[in-house]
């Protein structure tokens, strides 16, 4: 009886091992890559319908951008500043370098990292902001990927303490 109960055990496991969706890691990081980089032609163009399709829409989501007033928490709070800042930016032109990005094994949710320049005219005049660090985490929700959170901070020149 033993035997038989292990026998049983053991091919239930090997089954349902057999049968566990096993996720195309590389696949979905490309996906996430797609989604992420949209995110500066979102600013590039201005895309609010594009941005509505790559945010959530959940109302604790929590984002930061470089100013000190930026926090946004929920959809609603981001899209209105958005709607604020697109008339402001004229000729946004965006450079992305060191980008990561990971997926968990889950393939469910996805975090990143990278580095972006930002170039663009504001009340007239040219500004540039180099170095921007952008980092944020994604989701999978009904079948794709959208932003959960994001923080977008630009560095201090050197240290801000010494260490």
């Amino acid at each position: 009886m033993k035997n038989l109960f292990a026998f049983v055990a053991v091919a239930a496991l090997w089954v349902m091992n057999g049968c566990a969706q096993k996720v195309d890691i590389e696949a979905e990081k490309a996906k996430v890559k797609s989604v992420v980089d949209q995110f500066a032609q979102v600013w590039e163009t201005e895309d609010m319908n594009l941005f509505s399709r790559i945010i959530a829409h959940d109302a604790g989501l929590v984002f930061y951008g470089t100013d000190a007033a930026e926090h946004f928490v929920g959809w609603a709070a981001l899209q209105g500043a958005a709607e604020e800042m697109f008339p402001a930016f004229e000729n946004v032109k965006i450079t992305v370098s060191d980008q990561v990005i990971n997926i968990h094994p889950s393939g469910t949710v996805a975090w990143f990292s990278q580095e972006w320049d930002w170039d663009l005219t504001a009340g007239g005049q040219p500004v540039s902001v180099p170095g921007c660090r952008f980092t944020g985490v994604l989701e999978k929700q009904d079948g794709r990927w959208v932003f959960v959170q994001f923080h977008n901070s630009v560095p201090v020149a050197g240290q801000a303490a010494e260490y």
